[in-house]
């Protein structure tokens, strides 16, 4: 897997585009290691792209707030959806 030099300094959408091409690559290798659970590579693949996209999507939310409603932490306040959505070109 080719990963870009710098996640930080991506633009927000080259950065959210990232995010989800690992997510999917993620969710790709779970649903593959579901069928196939003895395969070495592919569980080694898979903890790649998993470390790539909590990464990924860490330094996303870092910069350009919550990918999430549910968020790991708890809130003081409930305001995730008083901006626009990151498919709105919110953070």
């Amino acid at each position: 897997m080719n990963k870009p030099n710098r996640p930080q300094q991506m633009t927000r959408n080259e950065l959210f585009n990232w995010v989800s091409m690992l997510g999917f690559c993620a969710f790709d290798m779970a649903l593959y290691l579901d069928t196939h659970p003895d395969d070495e590579e592919a569980l080694n693949y898979f903890n790649q792209c998993n470390e790539l996209y909590r990464s990924a999507k860490d330094t996303y939310e870092e910069q350009f707030g919550s990918l999430r409603m549910i968020p790991n932490q708890p809130l003081d306040s409930w305001d995730w959806n008083t901006a626009p959505m990151p498919w709105e070109g919110g953070r």
